[in-house]
């Protein structure tokens, strides 16, 4: 993988917010979390690794078996195996932290709770989650800290993440908006598996066009997105279990357009 050196600024950038996100307080977590997104969106190198990663991933489903009061848990939040997954879990998590449908102090003491203090939960989720997303990057990615190659012998997973696609200019919160109508489709197209309701040559219609969809997103063509809504307009706003979900991707690509 050749790293340009615009890239290797946004990567060291990303570490950067981690780290600061690990090693502060709770104080200001919300503009951590946020600097951390801006550094994934900015990059086109770790936006392309979100986007492979979190195809096809469950991540309601991943943070529910995830939680401290999981009975299969023992008590104790669980990270879910595996780099992709790691990757794929924290990114959304943090998304959904930053859209403000996860309390980040509420969820902290809830997973991560210590009868000292509320600096030694943060510290606990901070090694256990955020710690464990920055290895995961550079190991999938092949890097060290420095954004300088390195052979991890095999720990790492293989990811392919190919050739740049060009894209079109866009800020940093039209970016987030994109990887959220990715988390979005994902989380669509697990529903409509999962719906033993829907036809078997109906399902099949749908799961193609979503496909198209998510790569139309990660090329960031309005167009296509849009026209690929059309489709799926008809079927979907009438299925209760997709319903919510399918009206959240609408909302995020009106918030795109205006």
């Amino acid at each position: 993988m050749v790293i340009t050196k615009e890239e290797k600024q946004n990567i060291l950038d990303f570490f950067s917010a981690c780290n600061e996100m690990i090693e502060g307080r709770f104080l200001l977590s919300d503009t951590k979390v946020s600097n951390i997104l801006k550094c994934v969106v900015n990059s086109s190198i770790l936006y392309d690794l979100y986007a492979k990663c979190t195809k096809g991933f469950k991540f309601s489903n991943v943070l529910e078996a995830s939680r401290a009061d999981n009975p299969e848990n023992g008590g104790f939040f669980t990270l879910i195996d595996g780099d992709k997954n790691i990757v794929a879990f924290v990114t959304c998590f943090l998304l959904e932290v930053d859209k403000k449908n996860i309390n980040l102090q509420a969820f902290i003491q809830e997973n991560f709770f210590n009868t000292d203090g509320y600096n030694i939960s943060y510290n606990n989720f901070a090694l256990t989650v955020l710690v464990a997303y920055k290895n995961a990057v550079k190991r999938l990615l092949g890097i060290d800290e420095q954004a300088n190659a390195v052979d991890y012998e095999g720990e790492a997973e293989e990811m392919a993440l190919g050739e740049e696609e060009e894209k079109i200019e866009s800020d940093e919160e039209t970016k987030i908006s994109f990887a959220n109508l990715l988390m979005n489709i994902n989380e669509l197209q697990n529903i409509i598996n999962d719906d033993y309701k829907i036809k078997y040559s109906e399902k099949e219609e749908l799961l193609i066009v979503l496909k198209a969809l998510h790569r139309a997103v990660q090329m960031e063509e309005l167009l296509i997105i849009n026209a690929l809504l059309v489709p799926l307009e008809h079927t979907l706003v009438k299925n209760k279990k997709c319903k919510n979900t399918y009206e959240q991707i609408k909302i995020l690509i009106a918030s795109i357009y205006f």
